[in-house]
């Protein structure tokens, strides 16, 4: 029996690690794709985990939401924070903190 329970227990670890490395992917492509968009240069190439909750979908189910910073810099010479919010593999909003305010790209408009 407490073999079967640590074989269930690695096998969530497994899956749980598998899918925060897809969401962290889905995160720099969202950063980069942000980025080249607002003609800014993706500072460190790279996405870090901020925040992580559990949240319902729209269909009820419970899955992830994480939240990524990253740098960017549209001077070359300044360093500006932004970030990515994902819900289970989609990305739901892209923040970016700039000089005049904050600039949200929508995930649709891609």
């Amino acid at each position: 029996m407490i073999s079967i329970i640590i074989l269930l227990f690695l096998a969530l670890l497994a899956w749980f690690w598998m899918n925060a490395i897809r969401a962290k992917e889905i995160a720099m492509q969202a950063s980069a794709l942000a980025c080249q968009q607002i003609q800014a240069q993706f500072l460190d190439q790279t996405a870090s985990l901020k925040k992580i909750k559990l949240v319902r979908n729209q269909s009820g189910r419970l899955g992830f939401e994480r939240t990524y910073g990253f740098d960017f810099s549209r001077d070359r010479e300044s360093r500006t924070k932004g970030l990515v919010t994902i819900k289970g593999h989609i990305v739901s909003q892209v923040l970016l903190d700039e000089e005049s305010g904050i600039t949200i790209l929508d995930p649709d408009q891609r």
